[in-house]
């Protein structure tokens, strides 16, 4: 996706002018952009002001480190659990009992040996 020529500031500080009574066709003749970029601009940033996007972005980098970690501990569950890969597919019959995840026995002990979660009736009892 191609990066706008605008900041995020200099948007708001667009926005606020047309609030503030200046016509639309106006702004967008000085600023050099269509109506239809200045309405998805306030259809987007429509209420916030600079210290909102300011931390709209900081929660967006915030939320970014955080999946990255996850990610990171997703990673060393499924290393510690068999090694298995995401694009492997582990080799066992049709037949067999299926082995219960880590995640799924961590669940079970926490929850006094119940089974939980959206398919616990296809997972079998360790």
């Amino acid at each position: 996706m191609r990066r706008s020529r605008f900041t995020e500031n200099e948007i708001i500080h667009l926005l606020a002018e047309a609030s503030s009574g200046v016509s639309i066709a106006e702004i967008c003749k000085t600023a050099g952009i269509t109506e239809r970029t200045f309405y998805r601009w306030r259809r987007s940033f429509g209420t916030l002001d600079v210290p909102a996007v300011q931390q709209m972005n900081d929660l967006k980098s915030e939320n970014l480190r955080l999946r990255g970690l996850v990610n990171n501990l997703f990673e060393l569950l499924r290393k510690a659990d068999g090694g298995v890969r995401k694009d492997e597919v582990p080799s066992q019959s049709p037949t067999a009992p299926r082995e219960p995840s880590r995640a799924s026995r961590i669940a079970a002990e926490k929850c006094g040996g119940a089974l939980t979660g959206r398919f616990s009736s296809v997972r079998v009892n360790p």
